[in-house]
């Protein structure tokens, strides 16, 4: 009796050791590629449209399939608000059918100095998933060259030469 429980106990545990994890990797049903820009570095005030290519991956059709501009901030560590960037509307694609692939279209203006991820993302109703696309580097650049210190000198010395000659002025006046 004691062979079949040392049995039993042995099947038992090679049972839960070829068990899976319980965590399910889905498998994407929609691939995202960004076709132009590869980067952008650039001043505010650049408009630009990001071109990308959405495919249905998934053996059905995906109805109400919209695509949208997301953007990260580096430096801040957040997300970006995309109506100050003109590019908080999405493109809205319809059904998309098994295997099939659309190029769009997405406007965006470059407003704020930073450095920012950019990705293209995709949402349907028929699927629960939100898919994005690789990144690609934005940099705007600051639009000046002042140089910090110049700054600091001037706003000391220029005060000081003004008081010094309304002293001096004053005290012609006086003689």
């Amino acid at each position: 009796m004691k062979k079949v429980w040392i049995t039993f106990a042995f099947l038992f545990s090679l049972l839960l050791m070829m068990q899976t994890s319980g965590v399910a990797i889905a498998q994407d049903t929609i691939d995202i590629k960004i076709l132009s820009p590869d980067a952008v570095e650039n001043y505010p005030g650049l408009e630009t449209s990001v071109q990308a290519e959405i495919t249905n991956l998934s053996d059905k059709e995906l109805k109400n399939a919209m695509a949208y501009i997301t953007m990260a901030d580096i430096g801040k560590h957040m997300t970006v608000n995309l109506e100050d960037y003109s590019a908080d509307v999405p493109i809205l694609l319809d059904t998309l059918k098994p295997q099939q692939s659309v190029k769009v279209e997405l406007p965006i203006r470059f407003v704020y100095t930073s450095q920012y991820k950019l990705y293209v993302t995709v949402s349907s109703d028929d699927d629960q998933q939100i898919h994005s696309s690789a990144s690609i580097p934005v940099h705007i650049l600051g639009n000046t060259q002042i140089n910090p210190l110049f700054v600091q000198i001037v706003s000391i010395a220029m005060p000081m030469v003004l008081l010094l000659l309304l002293f001096f002025i004053t005290r012609r006046k006086k003689q």
